[in-house]
């Protein structure tokens, strides 16, 4: 739901579509390690492995405030075997290159197969595999939050019991550890995009950085559609209105801002562009303390709420996870799965 189901292109196959984005300090501190999640419905309604030959998973990194990627990397599948497992291919690109959409260009720095701790030349670790999905909120609970603005009213973001509605459910995950030293500045700037490449004009399918910002602010399937096959450096000229407007209609029912509409204002340039910005080696937090870089266990749902409303709100649902500390940290995927959740289908989406 960070991310889950957000577009009907991406909804088409789960493969390309993106669940969450993380950037959080490694083991070593001189490390920063990205993590991107897709397939949210990853062994029920769509397959455990990443779409092969023609999707193009990056990270791109902006290390100047521009808003431009600086740093883009790459990674690429080959056909699943028997075992699921697939041949991975990793590449960097910068400067010019890494703004450039023409398929998986860039030097090569890593191969290997899905589910081994890849080295990557210059430093580094790569992984990618089926995991469980870290993801924790009350979809049911957004869904009230949402409906109540609409209707003039405020209701708090959580179902009678609470629900954590992701849990004992997969995803496919790739890991990326890189060394500060490639970063090389005080502050950055992260977003992931999923693209297909083989076809012309290349196709963005799907992008994230910010968590929630897609069912929180795009709730429509035609807004959605069109921010994903954006970029972010146009995020201010084409969510800032309707950013600010929701946030200002929400603090208006709730009276917990003297100046709506300027607090809408206020929080939309915080929230946007939508990329994650991150000191590198310093303790990453998605907190009321700043928003700098995301844990795995930061409850993104509760700070996001409370941003929006002004006012403290929880949905109630704590990370059900035990996670590793150490490479690649994301736990174990689970054999006992949920259904498919109800809102695969966006006229039953809480969103």
């Amino acid at each position: 739901m960070s991310h889950h189901f957000d577009s009907p292109t991406a909804r088409e196959d789960g493969r390309v579509d993106l669940s969450d984005l993380y950037v959080f300090p490694g083991e070593n501190s001189d490390t920063t390690v990205l993590i991107l999640t897709v397939n949210p419905d990853a062994g029920l309604s769509s397959p455990i492995t990443f779409r092969p030959n023609d999707a193009l998973y990056e990270f791109n990194i902006d290390l100047n405030n521009d808003v431009l990627e600086d740093i883009s990397y790459r990674i690429t599948f080959g056909n699943p075997n028997g075992n699921n497992v697939q041949f991975m291919q990793v590449r960097v690109a910068e400067g010019e290159t890494a703004r450039t959409s023409n398929g998986a260009m860039g030097e090569l720095i890593a191969e290997g197969l899905t589910g081994e701790v890849i080295s990557v030349a210059n430093g580094g670790r790569i992984w990618a595999r089926l995991a469980a999905d870290s993801f924790f909120a009350d979809a049911g609970g957004l869904a009230k939050f949402l409906s109540a603005i609409s209707e003039n009213r405020l209701e708090h973001p959580t179902s009678e019991p609470p629900q954590n509605w992701f849990d004992l459910r997969n995803v496919s995950g790739i890991v990326l550890e890189v060394p500060n030293y490639k970063l090389n500045t005080e502050v950055i700037r992260v977003w992931t995009t999923v693209s297909l490449f083989g076809h012309v004009p290349q196709q963005q399918v799907n992008r994230q950085g910010m968590p929630l910002l897609q069912p929180i602010f795009n709730q429509e399937d035609e807004w959605s559609e069109q921010d994903n096959r954006t970029h972010p450096r146009d995020d201010r000229a084409n969510l800032q209105t309707r950013v600010a407007n929701v946030v200002a209609k929400a603090t208006e029912i709730a009276g917990t801002a003297a100046n709506p509409q300027a607090y809408g204002l206020q929080i939309a340039n915080l929230l946007l562009p939508d990329v994650l910005t991150y000191c590198p080696s310093t303790a990453a937090s998605f907190s009321f303390a700043g928003l700098n870089g995301r844990t795995l266990n930061d409850d993104v749902f509760d700070i996001m709420m409370t941003i929006v409303a002004n006012t403290p709100l929880t949905d109630r649902v704590d990370s059900p996870h035990h996670l590793p500390l150490s490479f690649p940290y994301l736990d174990s995927p689970y054999h006992d799965q949920k259904g498919v959740l109800p809102f695969l289908n966006r006229s039953q989406s809480p969103y």
